[in-house]
């Protein structure tokens, strides 16, 4: 797995457009149930709601290759 840092969560959603990949995002809802999300195309617009959960984490896949994502000022979880 390769970790990209992005600046902010508009920067993040342009390069999955850009990819042409799925973001997909795990968190914890309010509830504190583990949830997770695949946003794809417009949806990843929604991407810097999930982002903001506490311990969330992304990721995409391209290539065969897992690429763990993080928002500078993100805590990234190691796996």
């Amino acid at each position: 797995m390769k970790r990209i840092v992005f600046a902010t969560p508009e920067e993040l959603v342009e390069h999955c457009l850009r990819e042409e990949v799925s973001l997909v995002v795990e968190y914890k809802d309010e509830a504190n149930k583990q949830r997770q999300v695949v946003l794809a195309k417009e949806q990843l617009s929604q991407a810097p709601v999930y982002l903001r959960y506490d311990k969330a984490e992304a990721y995409y896949r391209k290539d065969g290759i897992f690429f763990e994502v993080a928002v500078q000022g993100q805590q990234v979880q190691d796996r």
